[in-house]
């Protein structure tokens, strides 16, 4: 009987035909060891148990599909064929699908992910951004018929002058993701609104995947305007909800949070002008009420026309300049009147004192100018004090002072009109006094225009009366209260 040989490689073809023919594709159970990622981006690993360990190999065409990182320590269940590496003459087993033991597929690569983009960073809070104040355009990143954008614009809806731009997108399936991370960069770059809103209805985690790829991750992070994330229900939570600036619970939610923010601006501002508004009008009745305290006064009830006739004192002062030119004028003219004479007299009176008599007339002419113009110049400034003396304040700053009841805005002008006991209010130029009447001095008011210490009528002696001051005119003796 003769014996078969086979060359290296023929044997290992048999080998891996007999292995396919015996075992086909088969299921293997352990613990991932060694895992490394080649540059053609094929993994490499061992998977071992408490017996044994067995080399494997996935392709990068398989491997890229997964949407979790293979680590040591893994509990994985593997599919795939057996066959003998030709090069190293090593059996291996080429890895079609990997299940994870334990913990569900996408449970563990949301939790991967999400670890990944904490340590970088994204979620930290100093990163993200205030929501603008007063927005007035909305970005809408979600799908066109989902109930996600009805809810959302029936709140917007509510803030008429809200302008919302919608960038359609698919928000479930493969390749949404991309779709989902386009429409945050175009609309983040645009420059055509002030705040973005990625939103979507609820759904099962693989639903609500599309918002926990990487690429939506990184581009909500990347938006040059902040970004509400809306997906789900309240118990849901995605990689867009920890990178986003702020998270609303569900669409609804994030769309309440713009318009709140909103309604909050409209409160302070209606506020604001209702507290102007009061402020003006207490300003304005207190302005009122002073004016219906002067209204009555004895001595500015004569104020109208005196200033009348100071105001036609003053057109008539007013006059006076051109008045003063035209007679410096008419004086001029009569020396130099004069002066033409003078060079007609006879020529035996010589230059000489002709010169003299010229300049003697010229220099009483001036003197009597300057004396005529400085008696015009008093006689103006006595006028403007008389005018001066005659202001209300004047008044007030010379002693006088205007009378009241307390909480009677009408002015008392005769000592009888009030009983001892009651209080009245004295209004002086600086500052009022409350008082409370003792008792009553009879006595006739003295005129605005009188000086000081000469009141016509005055009664009784400075013994009579409390303090040392000037009394205003009926207001009797009185206290401060």
């Amino acid at each position: 009987m003769s014996v078969r040989t086979y060359g290296v490689g023929e044997l290992i073809r048999e080998i891996n035909a007999a292995l396919a023919g015996g075992f086909g594709e088969v299921w293997v159970r352990g613990e991932l060891s060694g895992v490394k990622v080649a540059a053609s981006g094929h993994r490499y690993f061992q998977l071992k148990d408490a017996e044994g360990q067995l080399s494997c190999a996935m392709w990068a065409v398989r491997a890229d599909r997964l949407r979790f990182k293979l680590v040591d320590g893994q509990a994985v269940l593997l599919r795939g064929n057996l066959e003998v590496y030709p090069q190293r003459g090593s059996l291996q087993l080429i890895v079609a699908e990997v299940q994870v033991q334990g913990i569900g597929e996408l449970q563990l690569a949301f939790e991967q992910m999400k670890a990944k983009l904490e340590a970088e960073g994204l979620f930290a809070p100093e990163r993200k951004r205030p929501l603008p104040v007063l927005p007035r355009r909305v970005g809408l990143v979600t799908s066109a018929t989902g109930a996600a954008v009805r809810d959302v614009l029936k709140v917007l809806s509510r803030w008429e002058h809200l302008s919302v731009l919608l960038y359609p997108v698919r928000v479930q399936g493969r390749g949404s993701e991309g779709e989902i991370a386009r429409a945050v960069r175009y609309l983040g770059r645009s420059g055509l609104v002030d705040v973005l809103l990625v939103v979507r209805g609820g759904g099962s985690l693989e639903d609500l995947w599309a918002f926990n790829e990487e690429v939506v991750a990184r581009a909500i992070a990347a938006s040059p305007v902040p970004v509400i994330s809306g997906v789900g229900h309240e118990v849901d939570f995605t990689i867009a909800d920890f990178v986003a600036d702020a998270r609303a619970a569900t669409p609804t939610q994030a769309a309440e949070m713009i318009v709140a923010a909103l309604e909050g601006q409209q409160r302070r501002v209606e506020t604001a002008h209702q507290n102007v508004t009061s402020a003006f009008i207490r300003k304005l009745e207190h302005a009122r009420l002073h004016l219906r305290a002067l209204e009555g006064a004895r001595g500015l009830a004569r104020l109208p026309l005196r200033l009348k006739e100071l105001g036609q004192q003053l057109q008539r002062l007013e006059a006076l300049p051109q008045l003063l030119r035209s007679l410096v004028a008419g004086r001029h003219r009569r020396v130099d009147a004069a002066t033409a004479r003078l060079y007609r007299w006879p020529i035996r009176f010589g230059a000489p004192r002709r010169r003299e008599l010229v300049s003697v007339r010229l220099t009483v002419a001036g003197e009597r100018l300057r004396s005529l113009l400085l008696r015009r110049q008093l006689e103006l400034a006595g006028r403007e004090r008389a005018l001066g003396a005659l202001s209300p304040r004047k008044v007030l700053e010379r002693g006088y002072s205007v009378t009241t009841r307390e909480g009677d805005a009408k002015p008392l002008t005769d000592s009888a009109a009030v009983n001892a006991g009651e209080r009245i209010v004295t209004t002086l130029a600086t500052g009022h006094l409350r008082s409370l009447v003792l008792g009553r001095i009879n006595g006739s008011q003295g005129s605005l225009f009188e000086e000081q210490g000469t009141e016509p009528g005055a009664q009784g002696t400075e013994e009579e009366r409390p303090g040392t001051g000037r009394q205003a005119p009926g207001t009797g003796d009185r206290r401060k209260s």
